[in-house]
């Protein structure tokens, strides 16, 4: 046999060779394709939100200066994902009881989560003047990205909601999480589940008592630390999925899928995770609006309390610079807790 056919015969062995190893691949990547199609597909979508009539008279408050809101516009290379927390064990949409701003921003590798206080007194678009979560029952996502943007200038990219359930699931399946109790937070769980474990100090929660710890609105600052709660919860789940193996990453999405709602599509959701998983931070920065100092207390004329900030400009452009700004340099003094 020459020469010429012998190299022959070894480049067609190898051309078959690198035909099975891409074949190969492809199926691979196929199936994992479809295996991640399959697990998305788990969680409950939802495009556009039907309008609720509206169920009580709200009495003005006509002195509210709400100053230029401007144009909602957003910022290339930065994804605002509204989280939404609510009670769904009546059946309904009801008042969402949690709304929390998760902004990834791949400019400055920073995430950040902003509570906006369920009672601030905004303009909902098509209603009277109200609390800001009862655009949530009125209209569902749709209505509270659109009352978000009139009110603050900021554009929300997409919406995740998460039922109380689904938040219990997780803590569960990470096999509990490590939190600070003060020895009120510590007494108020013990009472609620009437048992006598907790103590002030580090407490290793199970995920019915990590829920307590973030619902509760009757120890401390009401519902001002009851958002720093949620998020320091959130910011330790953060963590611990950070450094997760993927079967741990995975069992944790079966434990939550059925128990979420969110109007992006697979790819988006593919994206933003990947986006977050890489960014390489292992905390998040935590803030709240209205911050201190920067809002009033008022009463309508139905005995409803709101939040009203002092200067509307002044908290849209401290929401702005949250989300958008270099926040290497900030400090703990800045973040409105």
């Amino acid at each position: 046999m020459s020469a010429k056919r012998k190299n022959t015969n070894s480049a067609n062995r190898v051309l078959k060779v690198l035909l099975i190893v891409l074949v190969v691949l492809l199926l691979i990547a196929g199936g994992l394709f479809i295996f991640i199609q399959v697990k998305l597909g788990a969680i409950s979508r939802v495009f556009s939100s039907d309008y609720a009539d509206e169920s009580t008279d709200i009495t003005q408050i006509e002195a509210v200066d709400r100053g230029e809101a401007g144009v909602a516009t957003s910022v290339d290379g930065v994804v605002n994902v509204l989280l939404v927390g609510q009670d769904t064990r009546t059946g309904e949409r009801e008042r969402s009881d949690t709304m929390i701003i998760l902004s990834i921003n791949k400019n400055t590798e920073q995430i950040t989560m902003v509570s906006l206080m369920r009672d601030l007194y905004v303009q909902i678009p098509g209603y009277s003047n109200n609390r800001l979560n009862a655009a949530y029952q009125y209209g569902g996502f749709d209505l509270l990205d659109a009352t978000i943007e009139e009110n603050f200038a900021i554009v929300i990219d997409y919406n995740v909601e998460v039922d109380f359930e689904g938040f219990e699931d997780i803590i569960e399946t990470l096999g509990g999480i490590d939190v600070e109790l003060t020895a009120a937070e510590a007494e108020y769980i013990n009472g609620k589940l009437k048992q006598d474990t907790l103590v002030e100090g580090v407490n290793h929660l199970t995920g019915e008592e990590a829920l307590w710890y973030c619902r509760t609105r009757k120890v401390g600052n009401a519902d001002f630390e009851r958002t720093e709660r949620q998020r320091r919860v959130l910011e330790i789940i953060y963590e611990d999925l950070k450094d997760a193996s993927w079967l741990k990453l995975l069992k944790v999405y079966d434990s939550v899928a059925d128990n979420i709602t969110t109007d992006m599509n697979n790819t988006q959701i593919i994206s933003i995770a990947y986006s977050a998983y890489t960014m390489g931070k292992s905390e998040m920065n935590s803030y709240r609006i209205p911050a201190d100092n920067m809002y009033y207390n008022a009463t309508l004329g139905t005995g409803m309390e709101v939040l009203i900030p002092n200067d509307w400009d002044e908290t849209r452009a401290l929401l702005w610079d949250y989300l958008y700004s270099d926040l290497e340099e900030e400090t703990e003094s800045d973040t409105g807790e």
